[in-house]
This record gives C-alpha cells, sequence and structure tokens, in this order.
C-alpha cells in the first residue's frame, strides 16, 4: 500500500508542478526545502536540542496555532520550536511570528527520502499536525523513529468525510501511529470515530481560532492611522471582502453597485485569498467600472472606489474599519475562510452557503444571530442592503459576535494540558 501510494503522490506533484512553477507558488529556497534539504542556519539554529515540531499548512491554520506556539514557548522555553507551511503565505506569515531560536520550514513532499531527511534536520521530540493535515508518510516514519504524533484542532470536514470513507480499509493503520486527536467539535469527532480512529484517542477540546482571534486584533492607534491615509471618515460605510476567491469577486463588485445606488459615499475593501490574483482582481474591478487602488501604496490624493490589499497578514487591520464583512470562499464550494478575525472586533459578518472547513464555528455564529448567511449573489446584495440600512441591528449583530467570540475562549489550554504527557522525555 505505501509504494502505491507513494506512487500516485509522485504523480500526482509531478502533473502539478508545471502550475506551480507558472504561478510562482515556492522560491527557489521553498523547493529546496520540500525535498527535506534545510539550510545550515536551521540547523545551526535548532543545535543539538530537539524540537517541537508544529505543522500548519497555511496561513489560516499558521494564525490559528499562534497562541498555542506562545504557550509552548512558555512551557519549554529550552526546546526550540519547528513551524513547517506548505505555502508562500503561510511561510511569511510564520516567519513574522517566530524568531529568535525558533525556525520555519516548508514542510517536506511526503515521500519517504525526503520525510526522512527532515527528520534527521529537525530531530522532533513530537509533531503536532495542525486541522486536517494526514500526511500518511510523514505519520509512519515519524512513529517509526519513536517520536509521538498528535492531531490538534483537528477538523474532518463533510466533504473531507466522504473522500475519506472511500479508503477507510487502509485507515486504521494511519489512526493507530497518531497518539491523540484533538478535534474542534464533537462533528468532527463523531467522523473520525466513523472513519476507525481509537476512541480512547480522540479529546474535543474546541477551535484554537477562538482564542487566535483575540490576538490578531489590531490596535486602534494603527486602525486610525490607515485610515486616516486611506482618506476614509465616520460617513462613508466600508465593505471588507475577506478571502476571495475566483468566482466571489464579481458578485461582491455587483453587491457594491448596488449599495452605492443608495450610499454614494461607500468604499470596498477586497482580500483575495491568493496574491498571485491581484492582476486578475484588478481587472475585475476596472471592467466593473470602479476606481482601484492597491492599498499599500502610500498616500491619500488618488481618488478611489475599491481598494485591494495586497500585503500578507493585513486582513485583521482592514475588518477593522469594516461596517459590514463578507467571508470569502464561502460563495463557491471551497468551504469559507475563518470569519473570527472579524467577528471578535465586533463586526457584522455574512458568509454564503459553503462553510463545511469552519463548520461547528458557522453554525455558533448563526444559532447566535451573529452573523447572516447567503445562498448566492443576489441574497448577498439583500443581507448588506439591510446592514447598512439598519445600523443599529447591524451594530447589535457584531456586539454578539464579539460576545460569543470571547464566551468561546480556552481552547489553547485544554490543548496544551493534553499535549504535555508527549512532551515528557
Amino acid at each position: 500500500m505505501w509504494w502505491l501510494y507513494e506512487l500516485l503522490f509522485l504523480i500526482g506533484f509531478i502533473l502539478y508542478l508545471p502550475k506551480a512553477l507558472w504561478r510562482r507558488r515556492l522560491p527557489h529556497a521553498g523547493w529546496t526545502m520540500r525535498l527535506g534539504r534545510y539550510p545550515d542556519a536551521v540547523t545551526a539554529r535548532l543545535g543539538a536540542r530537539p524540537s517541537i515540531w508544529v505543522h500548519a499548512v497555511s496561513v489560516g491554520e499558521v494564525l490559528a496555532a499562534k497562541p498555542l506556539l506562545k504557550a509552548l514557548a512558555q512551557a519549554h522555553p529550552d526546546t526550540p520550536l519547528a513551524l513547517s507551511t506548505i505555502t508562500p503565505g503561510g511561510f511569511h506569515v510564520a516567519s513574522k511570528e517566530l524568531n529568535g531560536r525558533h525556525v520555519v520550514v516548508f514542510l517536506p513532499l511526503d515521500l519517504q527520502l525526503c520525510v526522512r531527511r527532515a527528520l534527521d534536520a529537525l530531530r522532533p521530540k513530537a509533531l503536532f499536525l495542525m486541522e486536517s493535515e494526514l500526511w500518511p508518510v510523514l505519520i509512519r516514519l515519524t512513529h517509526a523513529a519513536g517520536v509521538p504524533v498528535a492531531v490538534v484542532n483537528g477538523r474532518i470536514s463533510p466533504r473531507a468525510f466522504g473522500r475519506y470513507r472511500l479508503v477507510r480499509p487502509w485507515l486504521p493503520g494511519l489512526w493507530r501511529r497518531v497518539s491523540l486527536f484533538l478535534m474542534q467539535s464533537q462533528a468532527d469527532a463523531d467522523r473520525l470515530l466513523a472513519l476507525g480512529a481509537p476512541p480512547e484517542r480522540v479529546r474535543v477540546v474546541g477551535s484554537l481560532k477562538w482564542d487566535a482571534s483575540l490576538g490578531s486584533r489590531p490596535v486602534p492607534q494603527q486602525v486610525r492611522e490607515v485610515a486616516g491615509r486611506l482618506g476614509l471618515t465616520a460617513a462613508a460605510p466600508v465593505l471588507v471582502a475577506g478571502s476571495t476567491h475566483r468566482g466571489e469577486e464579481d458578485a461582491v463588485l455587483g453587491a457594491f453597485r448596488a449599495l452605492r445606488s443608495h450610499h454614494p459615499q461607500a468604499r470596498l475593501i477586497v482580500a483575495p485569498r491568493h496574491l498571485e490574483r491581484l492582476g486578475e482582481v484588478e481587472g475585475l474591478i476596472r471592467g466593473a467600472g470602479f476606481a482601484g487602488r492597491r492599498l499599500s501604496e502610500p498616500g491619500t490624493a488618488a481618488p478611489w472606489d475599491v481598494g485591494l490589499v495586497d500585503t500578507f497578514g493585513q486582513l485583521p487591520l482592514y475588518y477593522a474599519l469594516a461596517t459590514a464583512a463578507f467571508i470569502g470562499g464561502s460563495l463557491i464550494p471551497h468551504g469559507g475562510q475563518n470569519p473570527l478575525e472579524a467577528t471578535s472586533l465586533g463586526r457584522p459578518v455574512v458568509f454564503g452557503p459553503h462553510m463545511h472547513n469552519f463548520e461547528a464555528i458557522a453554525h455558533q455564529l448563526l444559532a447566535h444571530h451573529a452573523a447572516r448567511q447567503a445562498a448566492d449573489g443576489a441574497e448577498l446584495t439583500e443581507i448588506l442592503q439591510e446592514l447598512l440600512s439598519r445600523p443599529e441591528d447591524a451594530q447589535a449583530m457584531g456586539q454578539r459576535s464579539q460576545e460569543l467570540t470571547e464566551r468561546f475562549q480556552g481552547a489553547t489550554q485544554r490543548t496544551l494540558e493534553l499535549l504535555a504527557p508527549l512532551l515528557v522525555q
């Protein structure tokens, strides 16, 4: 089975490689690290000490891991942390979060040679995989080396559950190599158990994203400075569309056009999930007849209708400017992006019908009337019209969302307590 998996993985990687190179997904150093070859600076910083290896695939998972990384560093001050990721955005954000004796690397390809090199370089005392990053070869070889593996902030979406069911006969061998599954919700735990995970290793601790959302809030002075630089005033409503994907910007721009007929001073800020799409989104903005601006550009002189977030890690800052926020990845079958960066700031949020990546969080927000859900672009327009036309109702919804975000704190401490026995070596 293992040789077949590696063969299929290698074929898939070769087929994906031209697209990745064309989009410039990774710098040269990134490709080298994906082969398990890490720079001398990485091994020198770790020294002879074993590390705690945390893997978070992209920006969202890196930000979710932030409170756990801080707690691990405080609980184990003499143990360096190694944080791996896969995407350039994740690597960029991770590099800002970790410094000094800690290291940021790209995850090795899930092939034996690459994984063995990474294990030799990082020498982990434990490996913690964020959310749904279940790489079979990585798990097998780490376990074979006597290193405990845990899934942290785990989730199994309904969509992923359907895919896992296709290979269910092979999953028990993978599950028994994982010491602990710390799941976000009971629904996630139930799906994992239905796939054959040992019940004694499965715990429900809540989502780290609730904790991380409070830590990502910008300071008021920073928000005021950005608002001044962009020429925003209290009289001008601001709609922020965060982490949008291809197929969503047209709907958002259509909603914005309708809003402008009632609120001519309104502005729109769009943050594409993938920055390599900036040129494409700029074309959509021009095609819709709006004046666009990349928000990292200095100065306030040029008038603009639609601002484009063109830097990593700045979305919470722009959510802080929002009168209402749309959560991207939800109008298309992607699964949605994290709404908590906006709700932690007390902003009323709207998302589409596809939120399976944040199923439990979306359910809680909707159940407490702390968010609205739109079936399509037309309903998105209607809901945003309501929020801007009834500011008292919008503010009340935002207040409920902030209170809910604060109420669901504590997953980091529960996670740290359950992981502690795996780090006693």
